[in-house]
């Protein structure tokens, strides 16, 4: 019996000889006599044969079941593939009748060599030395995340009265770092340079089986990420019932918890400007309730997918002239707005933004040459107070 924190619950660690490692569980309270008994019960049982150090074990293929069964629908379109495309891997790895406390830091360190030299591909199929493509870091390291996050999610989800797991067995194992993350920030003149030409990426739209080339929607887009510095996917998936016009002085934008990471609807009041961009839709199409305010051109009634915004924005900056960004494409604005409003407190940006938590914004401001040279000729000289 032992305790990790002094303040924490109280631990039964149990010797399995077959696997030779040990079997842990928690006890869930700090009742230390209450403790010892157990302890004497479970070893009396284990002597006369009548408890399996094993007993009732939840496999990996059922926590993850679980996991995608209860936790993966709360998450947007994007990280439900992202979750699905992860138990793919993992399972592959380590399969699905193995029990999550087996998993060694052997296995997770061998994942690691293999995942980043791209001796196994994004699923955990092998693949063949003359085709493997080194992985960057950042890569490797959401998806050994992501089966660490599914095994604390795993000592919190109950089902029949206990807990599937009792703790997370990778707790500490090494995660892999990006030492130089491609960060990139989009400037002014670049929105400036894109948004002049975004009115000649065109799309087309079928009426009654007949195609017409209309302006896409990238104008309209760019000037959202520009303004508001919000998600792609948060803003193409935006309806009509989301524009508020009695909220606020120029009316407000509700960013739906099924569009966004915030896990909440959050509503933001409309600048001027975003009220002029939304004005500018609704005079070139009406609409009410769940309508899509970004239609796709295929499909009127859904919204404009993420790779067409993507592939329009690639075609205005080939039209721009300006040069690709190394690693990011509409989280450049994102980042451009994070840094503009570095003076902000964290917590206000963050909520205007969409950021679930204000430390993420380290990922994100990237303050350049001109914001550093201002705050080093606002420095303030210290002195001694005389007494």
């Amino acid at each position: 019996m032992y305790e990790r924190r002094r303040d924490g619950p109280l631990y039964a660690r149990t010797w399995d000889a077959e696997r030779r490692l040990w079997r842990k569980r928690s006890l869930g309270h700090r009742d230390r006599p209450k403790a010892k008994a157990f302890a004497h019960e479970l070893h009396a049982r284990l002597v006369q044969g009548t408890e399996d150090v094993r007993k009732e074990r939840t496999k990996l293929g059922s926590l993850f079941t679980l996991y995608l069964r209860h936790q993966t629908p709360t998450k947007c379109e994007t990280e439900q593939r992202e979750d699905r495309r992860r138990v793919s891997l993992w399972i592959r790895i380590l399969g699905t009748e193995r029990e999550p406390s087996d998993i060694t830091l052997r296995e997770w360190q061998r994942f690691v060599r293999d995942r980043t030299t791209g001796a196994i591909d994004a699923r955990g199929n092998p693949v063949p030395p003359k085709k493997r493509r080194p992985v960057r870091a950042r890569a490797v390291e959401r998806d050994c995340v992501f089966l660490s996050a599914v095994c604390n999610w795993g000592t919190r989800w109950r089902t029949d009265g206990r807990y599937v797991l009792q703790e997370n067995p990778v707790r500490g194992f090494p995660v892999p770092r990006e030492k130089n993350p491609r960060r990139p920030v989009a400037s002014e003149d670049r929105y400036e340079r894109t948004r002049a030409v975004s009115d000649q990426v065109a799309m087309t739209v079928r009426w009654n089986g007949q195609p017409e080339v209309l302006r896409s929607h990238l104008s309209e887009l760019l000037d959202l990420a520009n303004l508001t510095g919000r998600r792609l996917s948060s803003m193409r998936m935006l309806t009509y019932a989301d524009i508020l016009h009695d909220r606020g002085p120029n009316g407000s934008l509700r960013f739906r918890a099924d569009a966004d990471k915030m896990g909440y609807d959050s509503v933001v009041p409309m600048t001027p400007g975003v009220r002029s961009v939304i004005d500018r839709v609704l005079r070139e199409r009406l609409g009410i309730g769940n309508t899509p305010l970004f239609p796709s051109p295929n499909d009127l009634g859904q919204p404009v997918s993420r790779h067409l915004c993507d592939k329009w924005l690639r075609e205005a900056e080939r039209l721009a002239g300006v040069e690709k960004l190394d690693g990011r494409l509409w989280h450049a604005y994102r980042a451009k707005f994070a840094t503009e409003m570095v003076d902000v407190p964290d917590r206000v940006l963050a909520k205007l933004g969409g950021w679930k938590a204000p430390r993420t914004l380290d990922i994100y401001q990237q303050p350049g040459d001109d914001v550093m040279l201002e705050a080093l000729e606002q420095r303030r000289v210290l002195r001694e107070v005389q007494q």
